[in-house]
């Protein structure tokens, strides 16, 4: 189980569980050669095809390719996605294992109580002045009553010199011994954006449904959008209203008014400046998009851009990295009016670019936790590096945020392995293994505020309130202090709903 992804709470025994799940058959493609046998069973359920037909699958250790179909293996309380290289429907019996699904989107879901957790350690022995796995040997199980965030790269050594390495978890699960779900609220938020100092807005997670909240008069007002449900719908706030994003389409909701769609392809990354919405699809390229103008068409070098947009706030303008061929990495600014530069190749980015432009000055963020200040010319200044490398991160108004992950051990300097937060006065207290959401001046990289949050999925601020959403929650936090995060009931707050508006031409005709 990928507890550290994020996939699924630390499991403790006698605790319900709901978590995205799938079924990986034994020999397949897609099936992990450290499986042990405890892990792999048979199973029989009803098999569903997916309508959308099969991808191509390229196994490049092998060097073929072959399709794959996909489907939702339903069972007796659960139900799984599923892969195969050859259609399957109906009832079906199949051997193999069930695994966490890293996207938290995922169809396939489990719910039950906790009944047996065990820690899953792999067989190491000492090489040189390090460890290596012992391909084929025993894995070791050992029984716990709470499993841990993150496992750690620490190897405990038994009396015969050995050496094991905490690996995976294992939970066995009570489909009956458990009520049945509490009703879905009217909204499950999903994304939060911010423009101003008293409007929030918040996406759900899969209804086509955005609510807006009036954080002075404390309430909220919920738009429905003329589209169909859809996973990673993502809302960009401007001082007049919004842009909504979705896989399939866009939409803008102006404040008070109904919501419309602009176009009927959606967006796969975007970033709003003002009013103005930069939108890129898989097919159609990259378009700006603004509430009283046709879509504009925006030609860019023929590259794949790596990560989201930033937003240069002096100029306006937007910035994003692209990359051409393996190596030659790029900054190219667009105006709000479509005009584009594109800047030299940026040899020190090297082949390991974890991109995140973010904050004023404007900063990218890249691998190994290096930062760099964006010049007007594209290039970038020296670069400075953070204690940790982050996770994730973006923009929180002229800021940065960051997720960074709390190791046993990230370094000797005790420091390093305390930061953001600085270290205690007793040097034997526990480090927490934790994730941290950290807020950094873009200019000096310094943290002004940390809390332990886990999987942001986006962060935004009004003035002194910090909003942050994990997919399934909203909380509020305050800028200038580390008290923990307040969930925030975003169904409890609507008061009024306002219908799609059937109106007006789309933009895109």
């Amino acid at each position: 189980m990928s507890v550290g992804d994020g996939a699924l709470a630390p499991p403790r025994v006698g605790a319900v569980t709901d978590f995205p799940v799938g079924f990986v058959e034994a020999g397949s493609a897609f099936a992990s050669r450290r499986v042990r046998d405890a892990e792999v069973m048979t199973v029989r359920g009803v098999l569903e095809l997916e309508d959308r037909g099969p991808f191509e699958h390229h196994d490049h250790d092998a060097g073929v390719s072959y399709w794959m179909w996909q489907g939702l293996l339903r069972g007796d309380g659960w139900t799984a996605t599923w892969h195969g290289t050859r259609p399957l429907t109906g009832p079906v019996e199949l051997t193999g294992y069930f695994t966490s699904a890293l996207n938290v989107d995922n169809p396939g879901r489990v719910r039950g109580r906790i009944t047996r957790v065990r820690i899953i350690s792999e067989a190491y022995r000492p090489v040189d002045d390090s460890w290596e796995v012992i391909g084929g040997a025993p894995a070791h199980y050992r029984d716990v009553q709470r499993a841990p965030h993150f496992h750690g790269d620490d190897v405990t050594v038994t009396a015969d010199g050995m050496g094991y390495r905490d690996t995976a978890i294992l939970i066995d699960l009570d489909l009956d011994d458990v009520a049945p779900p509490p009703v879905r609220p009217r909204v499950v938020p999903g994304h939060v954006s911010v423009a101003g100092d008293s409007t929030v807005w918040v996406s759900d997670t899969e209804l086509p449904v955005v609510a807006r909240i009036d954080t002075r008069a404390n309430d909220a007002v919920e738009y429905v959008l003329p589209g169909l449900p859809a996973d990673f719908r993502r809302v960009y706030a401007t001082p007049t209203g919004c842009w909504a994003t979705e896989p399939r389409a866009v939409y803008r909701i102006t404040a008070g008014e109904g919501a419309y769609r602009v176009a009927d392809v959606g967006a796969a990354i975007a970033a709003v400046s003002g009013e103005t919405l930069l939108a890129h699809h898989a097919t159609r390229g990259w378009t700006l998009y603004e509430p009283d103008r046709p879509p504009l068409p925006v030609d860019l070098p023929d590259s794949e851009t790596i990560g989201f947009p930033g937003v240069d706030r002096h100029t306006g303008d937007f910035v994003l990295l692209s990359r051409a061929g393996s190596t030659q990495l790029r900054l190219v600014r667009v105006s709000t009016s479509g005009e584009v530069s594109v800047g030299p190749v940026l040899e020190q980015l090297g082949r390991h670019a974890w991109p995140a432009l973010a904050g004023t000055p404007l900063r990218i963020l890249y691998g190994r936790g290096q930062a760099a200040i964006v010049n007007d010319d594209l290039t970038l200044g020296p670069a400075d590096r953070l204690p940790k490398e982050p996770i994730t991160g973006g923009g929180v108004d002229d800021d940065v945020w960051i997720e960074t992950f709390r190791a046993r051990r990230d370094s000797d300097d005790l420091a390093t392995q305390w930061w953001p937060l600085p270290p205690p006065d007793d040097l034997n207290t526990t480090l927490p293994r934790e994730p941290r959401l950290t807020i950094l001046d873009a200019a000096t990289l310094t943290p002004h505020v940390s809390w332990s949050v886990d999987k942001p999925r986006s962060v935004a601020a009004d003035g002194p309130n910090v909003w942050i959403c994990d997919r399934k929650r909203l909380f509020r936090a305050h800028r200038h202090s580390s008290a923990q995060p307040t969930p925030i009931d975003v169904s409890a707050m609507i008061t009024e709903s306002i219908p799609p508006a059937t109106g007006g031409a789309r933009a895109d005709e």
